[in-house]
Order: C-alpha cells, then sequence, then structure tokens
C-alpha cells in the first residue's frame, strides 16, 4: 500500500466512514477535517487550498457544477493535499492536469500523490476491495460500483485494476486514437504495451464504436496483434485476447477493457 492510500484508510478510519453513503457529505467531510469547502470562478485552475493562518478552505470551480464526478474527485484531491502537503505552501493551485483519476499523469509528486490519496479516498478498498478481487472482470461489476460511490466509470475502472488478479488493462481512446493506457499488475507482468498516439485495430469493438456501429456491448475475442503491434515477440499471431468496449459520446472517446484470459505464445509459461 502507498503512502497516500495508508494516509487515506487512516482518514477514513477517523471519520468512521462506514457506508458508501457517507462518501457522499464531502461538504461535512472537510468540515470535520478542520476546513471549510466553497466554489468560485477559478482563473487557471480547476481547485485550490489555501492553508493560512486560520482555516484552510479548499475551494473547487464553480465550472465543475455541471461535472459532479470530476467536482468530487477534485475536491478528494485537495482534501489529500490538506492531509499530506497543507505544509508545503500558502496556497496549492491545481491546474485540469494536475487532477488526474490516472495518477502517473500528473506532473508533480506531490500532485500524484493527491491523485492517488482522491482514488483511494473517494473509492475505498474497504468497500470494492472483496468484490474486485472475487469477481471476473466486467465494466457491468465497475459501472454498478462507480454509481454506488457517485464516481466515474474511467476512475472505478482504473482502481479496479488495483484489485483483480486477472492481466487486464483498461485504453482510453479519443477519435480513433490511444491515448493512455493502466495496467494491472498481472497484465504488466506480460510486458505488453498498447500502441499510444496509434489507432486501435480496424476489427476491435473500440473502432466500430467510432465508426458509429453499435457492437453487443460485452466481452469479445479479437486477435491481440489489434490492441498490441510493438510487442509481437510476446505472442503467436492466432493468439486473441478479450475486449469489451463502451463509447464515452460525450468526449468523443471510448473505454475499453482488455483481458487476457488464456496464455500467449507456444513458450508461454503462464
Amino acid at each position: 500500500m502507498s503512502a497516500p492510500e495508508a494516509i487515506a484508510e487512516m482518514v477514513l478510519d477517523q471519520l468512521h466512514i462506514n457506508s458508501a453513503d457517507d462518501l457522499r457529505l464531502l461538504s461535512k467531510i472537510v468540515y470535520a477535517r478542520g476546513a471549510i469547502l466553497r466554489e468560485s470562478l477559478l482563473e487557471g485552475a480547476e481547485a485550490c487550498l489555501l492553508a493560512g493562518a486560520g482555516k484552510p478552505i479548499i475551494t473547487v470551480s464553480s465550472s465543475l457544477f455541471g461535472n459532479q464526478h470530476r467536482r468530487r474527485f477534485s475536491i478528494g484531491h485537495e482534501l489529500g493535499h490538506l492531509e499530506m502537503h497543507r505544509k508545503t505552501g500558502f496556497l496549492i493551485s491545481c491546474t485540469k492536469g494536475d487532477i488526474q483519476d490516472k495518477a502517473e499523469k500528473a506532473g508533480s509528486p506531490i500532485e500524484q500523490e493527491a491523485n492517488f490519496f482522491a482514488s483511494a479516498f473517494l473509492l475505498p478498498a474497504r468497500f470494492i476491495q472483496k468484490p474486485f478481487t472475487e469477481s471476473e472482470p466486467s465494466f457491468d461489476l465497475i459501472a454498478e460500483w462507480a454509481n454506488v460511490l457517485d464516481m466515474s466509470l474511467t476512475s472505478t475502472a482504473f482502481r479496479f485494476l488495483r484489485f483483480t488478479p486477472e492481466p487486464v488493462a483498461v485504453v482510453y481512446s479519443v477519435r480513433g486514437v490511444i491515448q493512455y493506457f493502466q495496467l494491472s499488475a498481472e497484465f504488466a507482468d506480460l510486458c505488453l504495451f498498447p500502441d499510444v498516439n496509434g489507432p486501435v485495430g480496424d476489427s476491435t469493438d473500440a473502432w466500430a464504436l467510432f465508426k458509429g456501429k453499435n457492437p453487443r456491448g460485452k466481452w469479445r475475442e479479437v486477435r491481440a496483434s489489434e490492441w498490441f503491434r510493438e510487442n509481437n515477440e510476446a505472442f503467436d499471431s492466432a493468439d486473441t485476447i478479450k475486449e469489451w468496449s463502451i463509447p464515452m459520446t460525450s468526449y468523443e472517446a471510448v473505454l475499453s477493457l482488455l483481458w487476457v484470459d488464456e496464455p500467449l505464445g507456444q513458450d508461454s509459461d503462464w
């Protein structure tokens, strides 16, 4: 467990968070941690923490009013700064690029830590570890817990990777081009990496969605080479993996789960 995750668990314990409904009361949680939550139109930032002589103030941009999931993650991010970094500076101002559900995308170490905290705090292991560990990968499972915890599907999918014992990747594509991905520990061991900035394979459900078609929206077998062009020594040309892709129409994007449910390559020591 990383330090931000451990601190998130400690705060959850101190707040006696034992119900998913408790996590919906973020303004009360912020107040209970000794700070004030406000909304304001911020220029050049999405959220910030002001930690002066008086009560610390967490401010979230009013531009997030229509994006509840993004707003919640931003509050969780600033709460992470409050718990871990309040002595770092008088004002910690966070841009859209700093606040990322895929923590590694953020620039500075303290922003990455705040992202890890937000994910661990808003999607706590105490609620999701057992179902995510014991269930087969599926968007149905991820969507169920995204709804329960009032979080985005993308954030919940990335958190799923932390607990699943299966080799699963989450891939985010925009307009047919892979933007970024995240891997479960088991998948990382395969040394397979989607081609960031490359197109999704034209036989994938992701490609079909970008072309306006409507795949059935469940697991489907596709050739591994449709997703992994740079690592073809790790699998045979006929090897297949499972893909489940869903549209994210508002962002002109597709979110894909990739599951290597069978060994790849003739010499696999799976």
